[in-house]
Formats: structure tokens, C-alpha cells, sequence
């Protein structure tokens, strides 16, 4: 698998990319229609970017699973991460 080890994407990076994406405004500051089409808009690019990774024989798995790819040590909590029973 081809990975960024020495390029990983910082939190500032990340932050960067996502003010080019929503003309500069906070996550917090965007009504929902507008956060839930940028998340539709970054799960098509996941999902395009996966099959391409396969396609190229690049994909790894974890017990049996696809990983996927993410080149950051930065990480946000959601319901999807959190610990059972943790809000």
C-alpha cells in the first residue's frame, strides 16, 4: 500500500482544507443543508477514492476489513468513534 508517512496532514491542514471548502466559515457557522451536502460531497470522494485504491491493488485490510486510507494523527470524536454508552 502506498502511504504518506512523511506527509501526513497536520489539524491546521485539515482545518485549511475545510475553509476552502465552506468560503472560510466554521463547520459550527453553516446551517445543516449546507453541512450535510459538503459531507455528501466528501463521502463520493471517499468512496471514489477507495474503489481507486482497490483497483489498484493498493487497499489494505485489518481482520478481514478495508482499511481505510487516512494520512493524520488528528481524529474528531462522533457517534461513530465514541465509546458505547459515552456522550
Amino acid at each position: 500500500m502506498v502511504t504518506m508517512n512523511d506527509s501526513e496532514l497536520t489539524q491546521d491542514e485539515l482545518e485549511a482544507a475545510v475553509a476552502s471548502l465552506t468560503s472560510g466559515l466554521a463547520v459550527e457557522e453553516l446551517p445543516s443543508d449546507e453541512i450535510i451536502k459538503l459531507m455528501t460531497i466528501g463521502q463520493y470522494l471517499a468512496d471514489r477514492g477507495l474503489a481507486e485504491i482497490e483497483k489498484r491493488g493498493e487497499l489494505e485490510f485489518h481482520e478481514g476489513s478495508p482499511v481505510m486510507p487516512y494520512c493524520s494523527d488528528h481524529m474528531i470524536e462522533t457517534v461513530l468513534t465514541r465509546p458505547e454508552g459515552q456522550a
